[in-house]
């Protein structure tokens, strides 16, 4: 690795724990785990992002759709409304759902870059956090 190298940081956004898990290991065989910062459930994800300072915002969401307590949509209307957030991060939806109807619905936001299918490859985390994307 190169001295000066700035890693991007990744919100990722699931009640999934095993994948969340898979993911963090993986990360960390690579020494990129400290650029993933994970949170089970979309409520959880909204606290930090409101409480963060602008140069403390992640660069990406990675968001999961169905989860309790909050899902994906009812995260994305949050973000809607906080500028600092939607002028400055993008989100990719990662979901196991195939509906044409979920990814027009989370396609209509401007600041969600794809609606992916899970499970990500975990080469697309760290090409996130290296920027090679």
């Amino acid at each position: 690795m190169i001295g000066c190298e700035k890693y991007k940081k990744v919100v990722f956004i699931d009640d999934d724990r095993d994948l969340v898990e898979l993911y963090n290991k993986d990360l960390q065989k690579k020494h990129l785990s400290d650029y993933l910062i994970c949170f089970d459930n979309a409520s959880e994800g909204i606290s930090f992002l409101k409480e963060a300072k602008k140069n403390e915002l992640p660069d990406y969401i990675l968001l999961d759709l169905y989860m309790p307590e909050m899902d994906g949509f009812e995260f994305l209307e949050n973000v809607d409304k906080i500028k600092k957030i939607k002028d400055s991060v993008e989100i990719y939806v990662c979901t196991v759902s195939k509906k044409e109807e979920d990814r027009k619905k989370v396609m209509k936001f401007p600041f969600v870059s794809a609606f992916m299918e899970k499970p990500l490859e975990s080469d697309f985390l760290e090409f996130l956090i290296k920027e090679e994307i």
